[in-house]
């Protein structure tokens, strides 16, 4: 049930719509401050803002409607009626990449990891925002709790069925200080890092580190988008891990193309790979024990974390390898 901000005539605003809307021109605000001042080129700045805006609602509703096709009359009535409805921020994710892809394509920018370094930054201060839409309504939130009441953990919501107040996991709320202390960290390591960092890397970082919060965090929310093919697959995790996959591969490869192939490094990624099948196994037996979701959870948190930990090991072995090489040629 969403609540109204304001009722003009026949025009019904919700605080749904204005907090997303403040969390959008926060993203922007961040993204044009970062870019600007990390490249002063203001033609790709301004342009990857409306073409990245436009692609990131279509992406979004599509992907909403793939996973609540029951929620629209049609696909056609999903995609041009946007008085109900909702928004996938996995289709906001797709259309910012597509985005920045097109204004690479145009040769507006010639440096396509830097201008994603810039909006992972920003995109962190935008869900920090916008993931507190859903304190007006029932969106985001996971199991009852019994223990706490109170906040940042816990929020209450009435059941639509029986009309109780429920005291559940404000997921939601949980989101919004992952995103709001990633954006801090990257914001931090984006500034000391200026010069020493290979482009790209801030954006890398950001996809371990947010992929593994959604791992756990998607896990217990009761309104989870699932695939198609497979109702009970949750495509937020599944991408999660994909992206976390991403990082972790392309530091990996990084470091052996510069200091070649040795033994120890298999070590590394079956480390990683166990770390993985750890937190799989968790997923599936907090699914079984619900009663026992915090131990499966800490477990599974832990397991993420020793993942991406080892990711960025991997990623400081490749640096230290290219700075020495550059001191001897030097």
């Amino acid at each position: 049930m969403e609540q109204y901000a304001m009722i003009m005539g026949e025009t019904f605003l919700s605080w749904n719509a204005l907090i997303l809307t403040a969390a959008a021109a926060v993203s922007i605000c961040f993204f044009l401050a970062f870019y600007l001042g990390k490249t002063g080129n203001a033609i790709a700045g301004f342009v990857a803002v409306p073409v990245c805006l436009v692609l990131s609602l279509i992406l979004a509703r599509f992907v909403h409607w793939y996973c609540r096709a029951d929620s629209y009359e049609s696909f056609w009535a999903a995609m041009t009626d946007h008085t109900s409805g909702g928004f996938a921020l996995l289709g906001a994710f797709a259309g910012c990449l597509l985005g920045a892809g097109i204004v690479r394509v145009l040769f507006l920018n010639r440096n396509l990891p830097q201008m994603l370094d810039c909006m992972a930054i920003a995109g962190c201060a935008g869900m920090a925002v916008g993931r507190l839409a859903s304190f007006f309504n029932s969106s985001d939130r996971g199991q009852i709790v019994e223990k706490v009441q109170s906040l940042p953990f816990v929020y209450p919501v009435t059941n639509a069925v029986s009309g109780q107040l429920e005291y559940r996991l404000a997921t939601f709320v949980i989101q919004a200080m992952v995103a709001g202390a990633l954006f801090v960290g990257l914001a931090i390591f984006e500034w000391r890092s200026r010069g020493r960092k290979q482009d790209g890397d801030t954006c890398l970082i950001f996809l371990l580190f947010y992929g593994a919060s959604q791992v756990v965090l998607d896990s217990t929310r009761y309104d989870s988008l699932f695939f198609r093919s497979n109702g009970f697959v949750s495509m937020v995790q599944v991408l999660a891990a994909v992206v976390m996959a991403f990082a972790a591969v392309l530091f990996s490869v990084r470091l052996v193309k510069r200091t070649g192939l040795r033994w120890w490094y298999v070590l590394l990624w079956l480390l990683q790979a166990a770390g993985v099948g750890a937190a799989g196994y968790m997923e599936y037996y907090v699914q079984r024990r619900g009663n026992e979701a915090v131990f499966a959870y800490s477990v599974m948190s832990a397991c993420l974390l020793a993942v991406v930990a080892l990711a960025l090991v991997i990623r400081s072995l490749g640096r230290r390898s290219r700075k020495s090489a550059a001191d001897f040629i030097g």
